[in-house]
């Protein structure tokens, strides 16, 4: 997947100047295997293969993020398209918040499969459970963890799956296995949230599989935030002010 970590320039702009229809359609059999095969080959898993809105550039959505691609398969493009002629409306935007409206549902609906594997902060007074994924070495998570005894006040338990943003390479994931593999999950948890060395352990885990499901939930960045009710809540929000979030979506 790192051929797709690639940084937005101009070129979206560019290609926005180049609009000449807003519609999708079918791309033939024959290009189609030729770019899934192209990308597969980069190890690029493909979900789909659609026309985008300019002509000889196709669409590429792959685990919940748009690309396009040339038709011969030689140039990659990550940015987005905007329609001059409708208002700068942002097309890449808006398919994107439709993909992940439709995967959202589905997936969330597997966060009780990993019920078992969360580290649980439970409020005394439960009113409320958040989900939330999260990275030891991201600030705002840091700052979330030492808020708990205010989120449990106010009746809010917070339960964590891991996020490691750099994925399985990362220092924060290697970190998140020992925390999972620790013979007391939350005083890791609460020596890694402090930015403190805690003892290096593995064990069978499944803390990538936990980044797999935010990455298919199309979370981007930690803290990352679940209601009961699968709505996504991305960034921290301090105890008072999630309360308020929850309690408007009754």
């Amino acid at each position: 997947m790192s051929i797709l970590n690639v940084k937005k320039s101009v070129s979206a702009l560019i290609v926005g100047l180049l609009i000449s229809s807003s519609s999708f359609a079918a791309v033939s059999n024959e290009i189609n295997e030729s770019l899934i095969k192209k990308l597969e080959s980069l190890k690029v898993d493909v979900d789909s293969i659609s026309e985008s809105p300019v002509k000889g550039l196709y669409e590429i959505v792959s685990q919940g993020a748009i690309y396009y691609i040339s038709e011969n398969g030689q140039y990659l493009l990550n940015g987005d398209i905007f329609d001059l002629d409708n208002s700068m409306n942002n097309l890449t935007s808006t398919k994107v918040a439709e993909i992940r409206k439709a995967n959202t549902a589905e997936h969330f609906a597997k966060i009780k499969d990993f019920e078992k594997d969360m580290i649980v902060y439970k409020a005394e007074n439960e009113k409320h459970v958040v989900t939330v994924f999260s990275d030891t070495s991201c600030a705002y998570c840091q700052k979330l963890h030492s808020e708990i005894p205010d989120y449990n006040k106010l009746g809010i338990t917070i339960r964590y799956l891991a996020f490691p943003r750099g994925g399985v390479n990362s220092n924060a994931y290697r970190t998140m296995v020992s925390v999972w593999c620790a013979d007391d999950q939350k005083a890791a948890m609460d020596e890694a949230k402090k930015r403190r060395s805690i003892k290096p352990v593995t064990c069978d885990n499944n803390v990538i599989d936990q980044y797999n499901l935010g990455v298919a939930l199309g979370i981007t960045g930690t803290p990352t935030l679940f209601l009961e009710d699968g709505t996504m809540m991305p960034g921290y929000l301090p105890a008072d002010n999630l309360l308020q979030a929850i309690e408007q979506k009754k």
